[in-house]
């Protein structure tokens, strides 16, 4: 089931997939409604998203927005990975 980020506890895992293309996956966990990234950096999705272009593109990397879709966002429920919409953006 879909949910926005601020309906997640803290602590839930969240990825970012960007395995198409370049085979790359961002992993964070909820706290406080942002994305925290290993590095204990929060971020919102776009936030994170940009950091993964920044990371894949290096100085080609987009200046703003990254024009992630909510497919690219998964959260994992008891049931495994589900969708995380753009909402709290």
């Amino acid at each position: 089931m879909a949910k926005k980020l601020s309906e997640l506890p803290d602590g839930t895992g969240v990825r970012f997939d960007h395995l198409k293309s370049t085979g790359f996956r961002y992993i964070g966990e909820v706290q406080d409604g942002k994305i925290v990234d290993p590095n204990g950096d929060k971020r919102s999705p776009t936030g994170a998203a940009r950091e993964v272009d920044k990371i894949i593109r290096g100085e080609d990397a987009r200046p703003s927005g990254s024009g992630w879709s909510p497919s690219d966002w998964k959260w994992l429920s008891g049931d495994g990975w589900e969708e995380l919409t753009t909402a709290d953006d």
